[in-house]
């Protein structure tokens, strides 16, 4: 997936391989991407996310920071903040004359069940984020009664439009990896990535090993959301927090279950010199994935990019993969997937109510 490299006029740091995306035209300067599930500003995002509805001028650092590192990739989706995280990204994107690699996705609801409504979501979608087409239109989730094929070649056909550049998958397992390939082959549509937990927490799921192996053999890169574990594997980390953290939740993890695991990380990260979150990201890139970060700071991302311009050994990777875990979401049975469709949808409908409440039309589109 790594392919010649990036080097900034600003500083030889930054030198690092570039990713092309899949079998896709797209490429990223740096192997790392930005997501922004807490980029949105309704009164919705107020109360779930921590520390509220992030200002303008905060996320106008943040970005302008994320962009002084060459970073290029930011993933968004129709369901955060009720769509008003893909508007305010692609506002960011308009005004910064550095380039962006922009992909949002579909959510198959249990209320679509139409290539109709694949469309319209996508030109929703597109009005928000003030653009023409996107770059990456990922499916959020191949758990639908309509047979995931549908949305691929709703996807190809949105392509022949003119309105993607690339199809995206979301936490699709191998056998749904192949069907959507499958399809998209038959209609020349490129698939860039496929959306999964990959960290160091799964990393020995042989689902998820299984998965990744089909993701290379069909030349599908792997974006790799939670790198860091939604917090499990960052220095702060205490007992109250862990309880927090819906990682640990889904895979029913217990805090006594990481330590050698989170041993290793420490005692690499002090011998380079870097955080801990730092090694957990450069350990994801070495094994040919891009990790894609939450971030609601500077200073976080500041942090996250400290990953790039260096390289563990293969021997610290080994070190690392010994000891991982193999809490995968993929192991789940399928009704556990399912309600995470049914609750997203649930929260799709309650920004709606909220954005209408509110005045601001038009931002959700109906199913």
């Amino acid at each position: 997936f790594f392919c010649g490299f990036y080097t900034s006029a600003k500083s030889s740091q930054m030198q690092q391989s570039c990713v092309r995306l899949g079998n896709s035209d797209l490429t990223l300067a740096q192997p790392i991407g930005f997501g922004t599930l807490q980029w949105g500003d309704t009164w919705i995002d107020e109360k779930l996310n921590r520390g509220g509805v992030l200002s303008d001028s905060v996320l106008k650092d943040i970005f302008a920071e994320i962009q002084s590192h060459g970073i290029t990739f930011f993933d968004s989706a129709e369901g955060y903040g009720g769509g008003t995280s893909e508007q305010r990204l692609g506002e960011l994107a308009a005004s910064s004359e550095k380039p962006a690699v922009l992909a949002t996705k579909f959510l198959p609801t249990p209320c679509r069940w139409s290539k109709a409504a694949f469309h319209r979501a996508l030109r929703a979608s597109l009005d928000r984020m003030g653009v023409s087409c996107c770059d990456i239109y990922f499916i959020h989730s191949p758990v639908h009664p309509m047979p995931l094929e549908v949305w691929v070649e709703a996807a190809a056909e949105a392509a022949q439009k003119g309105l993607i550049k690339a199809l995206g998958l979301s936490n699709f397992d191998a056998s749904q990896t192949r069907r959507a390939h499958k399809v998209a082959t038959q209609h020349a549509l490129p698939i860039a990535a496929n959306q999964i937990m990959f960290n160091l927490l799964d990393f020995n799921s042989l689902r998820l090993q299984e998965t990744l192996r089909t993701c290379e053999e069909l030349n599908i890169t792997v974006v790799a959301y939670s790198p860091i574990g939604q917090g499990l594997l960052t220095d702060d980390l205490t007992p109250v927090k862990f309880k927090s953290i819906r990682a640990a939740k889904m895979t029913g993890l217990k805090m006594d279950q990481l330590q050698a695991l989170r041993l290793t990380v420490r005692e690499l990260a002090e011998k380079r010199g870097k955080s801990m979150a730092q090694v957990a990201l450069n350990w994801t890139i070495c094994h040919g994935a891009v990790p894609l970060v939450g971030c609601r700071s500077v200073a976080q991302a500041r942090d996250s990019a400290g990953c790039l311009g260096w390289r563990l050994t293969p021997d610290e990777v080994a070190s690392l993969d010994r000891v991982a875990l193999a809490r995968s979401t993929l192991e789940g049975p399928r009704w556990r997937r399912g309600i995470f469709v049914a609750l997203a949808s649930v929260l799709m409908t309650a920004y709606k109510l909220c954005l209408l409440v509110s005045g601001r039309r038009g931002v959700l589109p109906r199913t």
